[in-house]
């Protein structure tokens, strides 16, 4: 009785007809074609359903993602800059975790040509993760406005022309803020705005500072190392440098994108991403010497000198080439 019922209910609904006999605003299947039938208990040999074209592969991120993908048997294409090469530290890591032919190397010349992302975004892929960041040594605006909003919204112009792309995520940072001095959160604000008009279907991700092992340079690990090294265990903090940090695994936030990815239920949502703990840049120090046993000697220097010291030539400081990385304004703010 109950099939019977339905089969009337169906018959009596209306359909528009074209004069050419086609379907006219016919309801669109949203559930069936954004679903990915996601298989993640197979090893490198297995086919897990996703293929996938990952931008900034070689980053923090990126080599967990790709790990994480190409290691149950999914199919990756890693687009890289002319800056990098296939065979860096970063990119070697992503290469024994996946089978022959299930990983693809491709350099670009421009990651803002839609004709080269086109090219990397195969007519067979159905999964786009773009991971690509700005570097902390970025010094103007327009080194962050091109790899916060001018690359996110190439690759979601060609996502959107394509409809074989079931998914895509786009990875942001917590903190994003329109009004933000910083000009990292300020134009990772504004890429969000122009990716989500563009492909409103896109998921965003907002991760706190992440640390990776296998990348230690730009890490306060690392900042905290060399100084023991080469101040005679001093720790130099700049005054005013009391914001708070939720700092995450590169590997939890590769597994949260993988997990959008099981789940339709994430399609256009933004989802933050922090770690358990909050802390401050003094109690990470400290948490530092307790674990090596090193009595503490830190000197606070003030906010000018860093910001003065950021325009000194080589030649007037030895260690500006060995702090490249921890004393530009970008960093500081």
């Amino acid at each position: 009785m109950e099939i019977n019922r339905l089969r009337q209910m169906v018959s009596k609904a209306p359909i528009n007809i074209s004069h050419k006999g086609m379907l006219v605003n016919a309801p669109k299947r949203f559930y069936e074609l954004q679903r990915l039938h996601v298989y993640d208990q197979g090893g490198r040999q297995s086919l897990s359903g996703i293929t996938c074209t990952l931008f900034g592969g070689s980053g923090n991120l990126g080599q967990q993602l790709g790990g994480l993908l190409t290691s149950m048997g999914s199919p990756v294409v890693y687009p890289y800059r002319k800056a990098g090469t296939k065979w860096a530290s970063t990119m070697r890591e992503a290469q024994p975790v996946a089978e022959l032919g299930y990983k693809t190397y491709i350099k670009l010349e421009d990651f803002t040509n839609e004709n080269d992302i086109q090219h990397v975004i195969r007519a067979d892929q159905n999964t786009v993760v773009n991971c690509i960041g700005s570097r902390i040594h970025y010094k103007n605006e327009s080194e962050f406005e091109e790899a916060n909003i001018k690359i996110p919204m190439a690759i979601a112009n060609v996502v959107k022309r394509n409809p074989q792309i079931k998914r895509f995520i786009h990875i942001s940072a917590a903190g994003a803020d329109p009004n933000s001095h910083s000009m990292r959160l300020r134009t990772k604000w504004i890429g969000e705005q122009e990716v989500k008009e563009i492909c409103p279907d896109v998921t965003i991700l907002r991760p706190t500072y992440f640390f990776n092992p296998h990348d230690l340079a730009p890490t306060i690990a690392a900042k905290w190392g060399v100084q023991m090294k080469m101040f005679n265990r001093m720790n130099w903090l700049v005054q005013g440098m009391n914001g708070n940090i939720q700092p995450t695994f590169a590997q939890d936030v590769a597994l949260a994108a993988f997990n959008c990815l099981k789940d339709e239920g994430t399609i256009g949502q933004v989802y933050e991403l922090g770690g358990p703990h909050t802390y401050t840049y003094d109690e990470i120090y400290e948490h530092f010497y307790h674990l090596t046993e090193i009595k503490p000697y830190t000197v606070r220097v003030p906010l000018e000198t860093a910001y003065a010291y950021v325009h000194y030539k080589w030649w007037q400081s030895a260690y500006k080439k060995l702090f490249n990385i921890w004393v530009y304004p970008e960093f500081i703010t």
